[in-house]
């Protein structure tokens, strides 16, 4: 597979770093995960600017502009002729030195790769999969803005091995006040009583950009939709639950810590924002 690292196309395994690159020495990086189908970006500008962003808090200097990086994506795709891809775009600050904490030695590292793409098991959608509050607690927002779609993954990690080794296939992480955040890697929907709900965006949890699409889908299908916070007791009494992400779509919760949830079956409104989500797809990034 070809890789774009630095605003050239090389073959993966001519895709070096410098070990002095500050993603490789702190996580002093940022990213994003897309989807392409059909060869088309789904929801590309949502992504670069969310990377934008992400970039902006984390006080980085010297981004290529944002048609440069698309462009490269664009070429990513071309290049390993993909229609169905899951890409990444990795920026990280740049070469440093060990024990230097403030400042890299040169412009930003930017690295873009895309892999086949072919979805999750449709299992996992008829079947519903295992969720697991984590030990672990989410990273407060006044330590780091969940806003910074950040390299730094190693709680996630740890949380994921967690939920993994009770046999479910996402942990939840909660706040301080026991409310719930988001996934490891997803945001968390409930469904009660008809209405959505969904953590609010307040910095303890990313502003996904399928988490967008889906509460686009609920408002326009006019199903009432509530972001606020959410105890984690509303798991147990919870109608529906599901997960989302670019990979996962919308993804069904069946059970949670051990125990039966949501009715232990996927629900109709989940399967109706999955259907819509599916469809928004189809509409921007369908055959031409």
């Amino acid at each position: 597979m070809l890789v774009h690292l630095n605003g050239r196309l090389v073959e993966e395994a001519e895709a070096v770093l410098p070990v002095f690159d500050r993603g490789f020495l702190y996580g002093d990086g940022v990213f994003e995960s897309m989807r392409a189908t059909h060869g088309r970006i789904f929801r590309l500008e949502a992504h670069l600017e969310r990377m934008e962003r992400s970039a902006a808090l984390a006080e980085f200097e010297g981004l290529p502009h944002r048609s440069t990086l698309a462009a490269e994506l664009a070429d990513l795709l071309r290049a390993n002729r993909l229609a169905e891809a899951r890409l990444r775009l990795t920026l990280t600050r740049g070469a440093g030195r060990p024990g230097d904490y403030v400042g890299s030695q040169g412009a930003p590292t930017r690295v873009a790769t895309a892999v086949p793409f072919q979805g999750l098991d449709p299992l996992h959608y008829e079947r519903g999969v295992a969720l697991r509050v984590s030990r672990r607690q989410a990273v407060p927002g006044a330590v780091l803005d969940a806003a910074i779609k950040t390299t730094s993954r190693l709680a996630a990690v740890l949380a994921r091995r967690e939920a993994a080794r009770a046999g479910a296939f996402e942990a939840a992480l909660l706040d301080a006040s026991g409310n719930l955040t988001e996934g490891t890697t997803s945001n968390l929907f409930l469904v009660r009583e008809g209405r959505v709900l969904t953590p609010a965006i307040d910095g303890n949890a990313l502003p996904g950009v399928t988490r967008a699409v889906v509460l686009e889908t609920a408002r326009s299908s006019g199903i009432p939709v509530d972001e606020c916070p959410l105890p984690a007791a509303l798991l147990n009494v919870a109608d529906e639950i599901f997960l989302t992400n670019t990979s996962w779509e919308v993804l069904p919760v069946t059970s949670v810590d051990g125990r039966p949830a949501g009715g232990g079956r996927p629900g109709p409104i989940t399967a109706t924002l999955l259907s819509g989500y599916r469809a928004q797809v189809r509409r921007e990034c369908g055959p031409s």
